[in-house]
């Protein structure tokens, strides 16, 4: 009995053992050298990925994230599961989910460079290993190239060190404030070009009440950080040491001169009826969209997309719409010059968060990301359904309505956004119209760039080393920023000063004044 047992007993072991020796992760490499794993056990990869307005599908659970889990995970033994990130509510959300091993993602990813320090500071990014770079991200790193690469080193315990992906960033500018060409002939007026001329238009506008009895002149949401930059009003204020304290995306210097100005403007149109009354109530720019779609409005801004439902929609219910690009010079005050900041050369940053089990996963998936053959068909889909091509150039056909049709007006760049913000075959004017204008809208892009012309360009400074003291009052800050900011906007205008500046008062204390002091020593440390 005990020799049976003992012949059993060694049969255990030895199919454990061969079990085991099964069980073992499989490597192997691409054909461009990258470094690949095929998890014996299924690992889960949670990527986050924006939820934005005029989404067609689930963001997380559509054709597209199918495909990817087919193509990618499938093939690596990876459950990829896409976790919805609010672009308006982004930071909370992130802060959110990273407070817990069961929510938190894989990736976190920043357009702007001062949350992107936040995030270090709050310890939510890992150190990236370089050398694991080098064997899994051979095509990252050939798409992006080396400059843009190392924009993601940071200066962390007194080292420099390597903590996000940046994406490669195109050359192209797609936003568009529009503005109703037929209402300005229906009120006999030119394009303004100043903020003066802007407000008489929109006035003219109430008057008529183009919109009907709910004329809403220009749409408003409630003010962002990352929109309130007030670029129209830095005459005089271009310093750059000025523009790196107060000069800021994530918490907004309010007591800084040019964003005072912005807001006493924003006060004046609210008080005049030039905006909705209801505002503050549109954070995510949902009631803007709709009111300028149903006619309403005359002045609108958005991303514009060649397969964008924006102007289809307003065109159904107004047929007689014409739209031009507002001239930027609108938004400046008489005699001052239209400033703009440029870009950082990169687009978004991805980190690997410090809860994140499997790096090398991550970096498996943005290299997979950068092929050019996923790449291509993740923008452009197949000719005849998702695109079309039209004098040589690739149009996203926006009749399109199959079950694998793109979830959003912007294609699937918030699929491979880590990688790339678009993928087009140059940066002409052509290739740029086909690429973000609807058909017999192309006129627009060549109005975007005349604008881009009469801008001054400056830069907002790339600070490198964690602000501490944001990371700690940030989330505060941003919550008495929305509160003050409906306040300010809508208060009678005769007291909009006095207002201001008592609030503002309470701003500075609760963390602001720190965070000036702070970014001003790191800023002469660096420089």
């Amino acid at each position: 009995m005990r020799k049976l047992f003992s012949l059993l007993l060694a049969l255990v072991l030895t199919l454990s053992a061969a079990s085991f020796a099964l069980a073992e992760d499989e490597v192997f490499y691409t054909e461009s050298g990258a470094k690949v794993i095929r998890y014996a056990e299924q690992i889960e990869l949670k990527v986050p990925i924006y939820q934005r307005n005029g989404i067609k599908d689930p963001i997380e659970d559509n054709y597209w994230t199918h495909w990817v889990q087919a193509n990618f995970g499938d093939k690596y033994n990876i459950k990829v599961t896409y976790v919805p990130i609010s672009r308006t509510n982004e930071v909370s959300d992130f802060t959110t989910l990273m407070s817990s091993d069961d929510t938190a993602p894989d990736m976190i990813f920043h357009y702007d460079n001062p949350q992107l320090l936040a995030y270090i500071a709050q310890d939510y990014v890992a150190q990236i290993d370089e050398e694991m770079v080098e064997e899994f991200m051979p095509d990252y790193l050939a798409y992006v190239g080396q400059d843009a690469y190392d924009a993601g080193k940071y200066n962390v315990n007194g080292k420099k060190v390597q903590m996000y992906f940046p994406a490669a960033r195109d050359a192209a500018d797609n936003w568009a404030t529009v503005i109703r060409a037929d209402w300005l002939e229906a009120v006999g007026m030119e394009m303004p070009t100043s903020v003066e001329e802007y407000l008489d238009v929109l006035r003219a506008f109430r008057d008529a009440n183009l919109g009907g009895d709910y004329t809403i002149p220009a749409t408003q949401g409630l003010p962002s950080t990352t929109g309130m930059r007030a670029d129209s009003y830095r005459t005089g204020h271009t310093d750059p040491r000025e523009i790196a304290i107060y000069s800021d995306l994530q918490v907004v210097s309010l007591d800084w001169e040019p964003i005072k100005r912005n807001y006493k403007t924003l006060n004046t149109m609210y008080n005049e009826g030039l905006i909705s009354k209801e505002f503050a109530l549109d954070a995510d720019g949902n009631q803007a969209k709709t009111d300028f779609v149903n006619g309403k409005a005359g002045v609108y801004g958005f991303y514009l997309s060649s397969n964008s439902d924006v102007i289809s929609t307003l065109m159904e219910n107004c047929p007689e719409a014409k739209l031009a690009i507002l001239d930027a010079r609108s938004g400046v005050p008489e005699g001052e010059t239209l400033y703009d900041y440029i870009a950082d050369a990169i687009g978004i940053s991805t980190g690997i968060t410090a809860r994140c089990k499997h790096p090398e996963a991550v970096m498996m998936y943005i290299n997979w990301m950068a092929q050019p053959e996923i790449l291509d068909y993740l923008e452009y889909g197949e000719e005849g359904k998702q695109h079309i091509v039209k004098d040589g150039l690739r149009v996203l056909n926006d009749a399109y309505d199959g079950p694998d049709r793109f979830v959003s007006t912007n294609a699937n760049i918030d699929l491979f956004v880590m990688v790339t913000q678009t993928r087009r075959d140059s940066v002409s004017p052509e290739a740029m119209a086909a690429t973000y204008c609807p058909i017999g809208y192309e006129y627009l892009m060549e109005q975007i760039i005349a604008n881009n012309a009469n801008k001054t360009y400056i830069h907002n400074y790339r600070f490198t080393t964690p602000i501490e003291s944001q990371a700690k009052y940030g989330e505060e800050l941003r919550a008495m920023f929305q509160a003050i900011s409906a306040q300010v906007i809508t208060c009678p205008e005769e007291e909009f000063d006095e207002l201001y500046d008592s609030l503002v008062a309470e701003y500075v204390a609760a963390g602001l004044e720190e965070i000036h002091e702070e970014k001003a020593a790191v800023y002469d440390a660096e420089n």
